[in-house]
């Protein structure tokens, strides 16, 4: 069966110093199919014991459907640990979205010793080793998951949710924390991590998207943009560049149905941006490519 690596897109600053995911889908596929602490693109761990068994791991059959998944346990083949260790994402920068973002994954639990909680961080410091200390400031978001999940959950699969709009301001890192106690071995897994802005068992209401193009020859100066409109209103055109800095603003009073508008007063570099068009009901994105 042919594996691949689910990791949506990423976008990189100048010299590969720093990157970010505008969104996730990561299926841990190429990474975990093979037994051993392989971590996919951008993400990392950090534990309290540098035994491999202890921290998180890779399993080539323990996903959902036999597929690899990613898992954690306190029980090194010898005995128990008092154990805590975390599994990081990449960094999120999911302030391009209108409305709700959710992280959702798939979990399977096995025993009642380990617990595992979801926390968000907008001060993480990727490297700076413990991540509670150093002025980094964590969110535990557990109680928030949907449907709730715990210690007590049944050893068969899950898909869950965490809500992320609170967060989604400004770039964040996702964690997961397994901790666990000397009465018996808990393993976590999970699998299938992505991003999403559909509620589970909610169809998706509220917020639409609005088709929007660019068109014509797109330069450092000019970016012409076709859009079809269902309501006249104002709107708001902001042009992003590729670590997700906001480096055009302005405000568009635009009719019903099919229109265009020339962004003329910018002067930006060359590269990839991403240009989007929003209200409080509607929004679209469109890529463009200054040469």
């Amino acid at each position: 069966m042919k594996k691949v690596l689910f990791l949506a897109l990423f976008v990189f600053s100048v010299g590969g110093a720093s990157a970010q995911a505008v969104s996730l889908l990561e299926s841990f596929n190429t990474p975990c199919a093979i037994l051993g602490a392989n971590y996919p693109l951008l993400w990392t761990e950090y534990g309290i014991y540098a035994n491999e068994a202890l921290g998180w791991t890779c399993g080539p059959t323990d996903g959902r459907t036999g597929t690899p998944g990613m898992g954690c346990n306190n029980f090194d083949g010898v005995g128990y640990f008092v154990d805590t260790a975390w599994l990081f994402t990449p960094q999120l920068n999911l302030s391009y979205y209108t409305g709700n973002i959710y992280l959702q994954y798939d979990t399977r639990f096995a025993s009642n010793a380990g617990r595992l909680a979801v926390l968000v961080s907008n001060t993480y410091i990727p490297g700076g080793g413990d991540p509670n200390l150093g002025g980094q400031t964590w969110y535990d978001v557990t109680s928030s998951m949907s449907p709730v999940i715990g210690g007590s959950s049944s050893d068969s699969w899950e898909t869950v949710q965490v809500d992320l709009t609170p967060f989604a301001s400004s770039p964040m890192y996702v964690a997961f924390r397994y901790t666990s106690d000397i009465t018996g071995s808990g393993k976590w897994v999970i699998d299938n991590v992505k991003t999403t802005q559909q509620k589970l068992g909610i169809e998706e209401t509220g917020i639409a998207r609005l088709p929007l193009t660019v068109i014509g020859n797109s330069s450092a100066g000019s970016i012409t943009l076709a859009y079809s409109l269902t309501t006249a209103g104002q709107y708001d055109i902001a042009i992003y560049d590729i670590v997700g800095r906001k480096v055009y603003n302005e405000p568009l009073v635009a009719n019903a149905g099919n229109g265009s508008h020339s962004i003329t007063d910018i002067s930006i570099h060359s590269g990839m941006y991403l240009v989007k068009m929003s209200n409080e009901s509607n929004y679209g994105t469109a890529k463009v490519i200054i040469p």
